[in-house]
């Protein structure tokens, strides 16, 4: 089984930094382009329209994710609506369309995004408190990325603080990265940003708490790698935060990354935990 990546992602790797081509350069990952008709493996590509990536994978059959476990992945709302059944943890979500009166039951504070991005910077920056606020952050979300883009609005949710950003507090957030359905690894998700981060390393009742949870949204989605984040509150308790595609997900912390995609390989990966990242 070989790896495979979209070379046009390389122009925003560069830009923002991000190690994940590199590393997946050291695994023997080539760019798709390269490859011949009938290879085999799997493709990492950035999350862009799911059309594009049905073109761009057209002509190699045996390269998953195909686009059928890709697509429900790619926007929040059907992530969730995929999750109904589900019983996980999970903030309260509003699907606001664009001139359609506000649900009667809309209860503030919130927090406000589309189904395919998050775009605040965190913190009490994100925090809509009213109508007002609502109508103004809609309307900035919907001119930066589609005018008539449906509004997720999620129930404020209480935190607990990894550090301090520009923007406010950094939550003790989560990724667990998921291989065909089971739960593999997991990772601080604001490593870039917080190299050491409070509430870090997690104790072993939090990581079986987890490891649960993420068991659960595997069981919903047919890609072979997806990733699934959680969030602790200041409760103690851990909520469902949103689910995406491994092959598009980001992380700063290289040696979970790598075993990942070992295991996706089938080879055993070498020791690889830290305070910030381990195995489940």
């Amino acid at each position: 089984m070989q790896l495979f990546y979209d070379r046009r992602d390389e122009v925003l790797a560069d830009r923002l930094g991000d190690q994940r081509l590199f590393w997946l350069d050291d695994l023997g990952a080539i760019p798709l382009d390269e490859a011949k008709p009938e290879a085999a493996g799997f493709l990492f590509a950035g999350a862009r329209p799911i059309d594009d990536y049905a073109k761009l994978v057209t002509a190699y059959p045996n390269i998953l994710d195909r686009p059928a476990a890709r697509a429900p992945l790619l926007e929040l709302d059907r992530v969730l609506d995929a999750l109904d059944p589900c019983n996980i943890p999970m903030p309260r979500t509003w699907r606001l369309e664009l001139d359609v009166a506000l649900p009667p039951d809309l209860e503030f504070p919130l927090f406000l995004r589309t189904p395919r991005t998050s775009w605040k910077c965190g913190g009490w920056s994100a925090r809509v408190t009213n109508t007002r606020e609502l109508a103004a952050e809609s309307a900035a979300l919907r001119r930066a990325t589609q005018w008539n883009s449906v509004i997720l609005a999620r129930q404020w949710l209480d935190l607990a603080p990894a550090g301090d950003g520009p923007y406010g507090p950094i939550p003790q957030e989560v990724r667990v990265w998921i291989v065909d359905r089971v739960p593999v690894a997991w990772s601080f998700h604001y490593l870039g940003l917080l190299p050491t981060p409070t509430g870090f390393p997690l104790p072993a009742s939090d990581l079986t708490i987890i490891k649960d949870l993420a068991l659960q949204v595997g069981r919903y989605f047919a890609a072979r790698l997806i990733v699934a984040d959680f969030a602790r509150l200041t409760s103690g308790n851990w909520a469902f935060i949103e689910a995406g595609p491994g092959s598009c997900a980001g992380t700063a912390h290289e040696s979970v990354f790598k075993a990942v995609v070992h295991k996706l390989l089938g080879h055993a990966s070498p020791p690889f935990a830290s305070t910030t990242g381990g195995p489940l």
